[in-house]
């Protein structure tokens, strides 16, 4: 079957229909300037699509170094072989994850470069058969052209909408769930286990002490954020969907579970989280001070606004202060008990501290939640639920 020309003139879903019936075994390759997808056919069933080399080894590294299936120095071994053996990278991950998880992983590559072909208008196109076909079939499952179809239009119809929903694909990504004075070794710790384990981390704690109830595409975002990735990092890495993926950064960035970052934050040196936030307080102090002595230049509503910026600052670092006192009162009962408190309150029965000592400056209750030896002391801050009014400082460093 001879099949070629160009996108403008056969429509792509009028393509692969064709290629169905005739039940056809081949390639479909689709270029448009430097960019390319490929998908095989057998008996008119797809069975593997690829899109441009660069493109689908970012996504392999990316989904497997970010969900531990392998770690960067066995990424750089198998890159190697990779590059020396010229052999496909899933004939090489045969060896080394799952069988269950390659065919999962494999069947995404394949759905989603079929969805990412059906929002192609421009371009040529070019079938080619393919004569005594050979392919892994314990791996590589053929999946039903109508089907793909089916969902491939719905998507391609909601896609467009849902990207221009959220910040562009170069956006830096990161965690919002610990707050703007979250801790690096809090963030680190809180992450807990990966993948279903999620669950179990600390992390997760928080966000349902909060009511936030996450779904299976959520956490599988989440699970791959790390200490920050941008937004086309985070579709490539999570082991689902990119729709899924868009469809979860969108929800959790109305929920501010996560947010845009300018850049990576540097890490703290060990010590200095006071000081830093000591010095911040002090420039928004000065901020304000300047912004009343040129009170004539400005308006007043504008000026009310900054001061009230200040004072909360303030309320931030005397929140801060008070849970350093409950820090070292908590040091204090387990050297006594040989074991954390139940809850806060505990600690009032020891005469540690005081009632009045638990209860941060906007008079609401500190937080204490414990998941194994790992802990968050925090303040719900201005707001008792946003994540971004949250206040931490690093947890102790015990055995438990």
């Amino acid at each position: 079957m001879a099949l070629q020309g160009n996108l403008e003139d056969f429509n792509i879903l009028n393509i692969f229909q064709m290629i169905k019936l005739e039940g056809k075994t081949g390639r479909l390759t689709l270029v448009d300037n430097d960019d390319l997808v490929k998908v095989t056919f057998d008996k008119g069933s797809i069975i593997y699509a690829e899109g441009t080399a660069s493109r689908d080894e970012a996504r392999i590294r990316g989904t497997l170094v970010s969900n531990s299936l392998v770690n960067d120095d066995e990424w750089a071994l198998l890159k190697k072989e990779h590059d020396d053996k010229l052999k496909p990278y899933w004939e090489l991950l045969a060896r080394k994850i799952e069988a269950q998880v390659l065919i999962e992983l494999i069947k995404r590559q394949v759905i989603d470069t079929v969805y990412n072909s059906m929002r192609w208008k421009r371009g040529n196109y070019e079938f080619s058969v393919i004569k005594g076909l050979k392919y892994n079939d314990k791996v590589m499952r053929p999946m039903d052209v109508d089907a793909l179809l089916m969902e491939g239009c719905r998507i391609a119809d909601e896609w467009p909408k849902l990207v221009t929903s959220i910040p562009p694909m170069d956006t830096f990504i990161v965690k919002n769930i610990i707050g703007e004075d979250e801790d690096d070794t809090l963030a680190s710790k809180a992450a807990g286990q990966k993948g279903s384990g999620y669950k179990a981390s600390l992390e997760y704690e928080i966000l349902t002490t909060r009511g936030v109830e996450l779904s299976d595409s959520d956490v599988a975002v989440l699970c791959v954020i790390g200490e920050g990735k941008t937004v086309k990092e985070i579709l490539d890495s999570a082991r689902q969907g990119h729709f899924e993926s868009l469809e979860a950064v969108k929800r959790m960035l109305g929920l501010n579970i996560i947010k845009p970052a300018k850049k990576k934050r540097a890490v703290k040196a060990k010590g200095t989280g006071g000081k830093l936030v000591q010095y911040a307080v002090v420039m928004v102090l000065l901020v304000v001070v300047s912004a009343g002595l040129g009170l004539k230049f400005i308006s007043w509503p504008a000026t009310m606004e900054k001061q009230v910026r200040g004072m909360e600052n303030v309320q931030k670092l005397q929140a801060v202060a008070g849970l350093k006192r409950i820090e070292k009162g908590l040091k204090i009962y387990l050297k006594l008990n040989g074991k954390p408190p139940g809850s806060i309150h505990e600690l009032l029965s020891t005469g540690i501290v005081s009632s009045a000592s638990l209860m941060d400056p906007w008079k609401n209750l500190y937080q204490l939640k414990f998941k194994g030896d790992k802990f968050a002391l925090y303040s719900t801050g201005p707001d008792t639920f946003l994540a971004t009014d949250d206040i931490y400082i690093p947890p102790l460093t015990q055995e438990i």
